[in-house]
């Protein structure tokens, strides 16, 4: 992994609550190569040593639950009663859970099934070498010039997190921070989520 083989101080945190509007289909649960493409990004994030790692789930979170048996004891559910409040619900009901010693959060979506492995291992990369957790931080990749995800957001950061409201997530904190790195990479599977049929059908096929 490239990474402290010991728990790193980091919370990881998948978003997995949102309606599904515009795709007309649960996507946690939608299948990438014959699994659920929820577990594709959940496989990914337990391989790598986060202290905690939580879903946060709201639509049809039972269902989602039932589906996908978890057995690592960093993992937990975390239901978010307000998920039509949108994805700044989500985020605020991940950070009122995080543990004392944690050096913050890296957010990820739970419908970014393309992700590398390489990518999250350089996102931590920066932000434990340069200590870059213990300031005012945020340390997100870029693709072709365009923020994607996960998004690291410092401990520090977090009382902000208080005022934010409705689908755009932590971006409107993004002004307070004393340090906003992007990390240049050649991995698309950053910015590409489903919402649609059509991107759904593109990752598939991509996943080929």
């Amino acid at each position: 992994m490239g990474v402290n083989i010991n728990l790193l101080p980091i919370k990881a945190v998948i978003l997995a609550a949102g309606v599904s509007s515009r795709m007309g289909k649960f996507k946690p649960l939608l299948l990438i190569d014959g699994k659920p493409m929820f577990e594709i990004v959940l496989t990914k994030v337990l391989s790598f040593p986060f202290q905690e790692v939580t879903a946060v789930v709201g639509y049809k979170g039972n269902e989602l639950k039932e589906a996908i048996h978890v057995e690592d004891n960093r993992f937990n559910w975390n239901m978010n009663e307000n998920f039509l409040e949108g994805l700044s619900s989500s985020i605020k009901a991940a950070i009122d859970f995080v543990p004392y010693e944690t050096s913050g959060v890296l957010v990820f979506l739970g419908d970014q099934p393309l992700i590398r492995s390489s990518t999250i291992d350089q996102i931590l990369k920066v932000i434990m070498e340069k200590d870059h957790a213990q300031s005012q931080c945020i340390v997100q990749p870029t693709y072709n010039g365009i923020p994607g995800h996960p998004v690291f957001i410092s401990a520090q950061m977090f009382p902000y997190l208080n005022d934010i409201t409705g689908d755009q997530g932590a971006k409107p904190i993004f002004k307070y921070a004393d340090k906003h790195i992007y990390i240049p990479l050649d991995d698309e599977g950053t910015i590409l989520d489903v919402d649609t049929r059509q991107d759904y059908q593109n990752i598939v096929n991509q996943s080929k």
